[in-house]
């Protein structure tokens, strides 16, 4: 006729050996995951500045004019004129460069503007700019190599920028 009441829970040594494994899985878990997201933001920041590439590409034999692309802190003017070298770009500006003096004459010569993500890092080892010619190619004498990195990522994301104008991808 009496029944006893239970309480049903877990006992202090259930939730302690619960807590345990959530430490060691958050702590297996959080690197791959930081690293994961690192290698999203390289590879995003790759197929953006591949696609600008291959859209500067297309203006220019689409309109028979030089399109020159060059790095920019801004997004509204170019930063240095350097030809040469290696050089950080946070951003860039693709506009019709009617003067072939690697500036934008008129704002509706701008054909794109773009900001690269603060967590990513993007080097030209050719300067502040690079020109379309209207046939496709690019000026300059040798081929440029585009080095994308996020953090500290175990690949680097090389896009090689041949003098015919055309892209390829390199991980390293």
């Amino acid at each position: 006729m009496g029944h006893k009441d239970y309480q049903s829970g877990f006992s202090l040594l259930e939730l302690m050996t619960a807590i345990v494994i959530l430490v060691i899985l958050a702590t297996v878990a959080v690197p791959s995951f930081s690293a994961l997201v690192e290698q999203t933001r390289q590879e995003t920041a790759a197929e953006q500045l591949r696609t600008h590439l291959a859209l500067a590409r297309i203006e220019s034999v689409t309109r028979q004019e030089w399109v020159t692309i060059c790095r920019s802190n801004d997004q509204q003017t170019c930063v240095g004129d350097a030809l040469t070298g290696a050089t950080e770009w946070s951003g860039l500006i693709m506009f019709v460069d009617h003067d072939r003096n690697r500036l934008p004459t008129k704002p509706e010569d701008v054909i794109r503007v773009t900001t690269f993500k603060s967590q990513v890092t993007v080097y030209w080892n050719r300067g502040d700019s690079l020109t379309y010619q209207p046939d496709g190619s690019v000026t300059g004498f040798s081929n440029g190599t585009f080095s994308i990195h996020a953090g500290n990522p175990e690949k680097e994301y090389r896009l090689i920028l041949s003098m015919s104008g055309r892209v390829r991808e390199e991980i390293k």
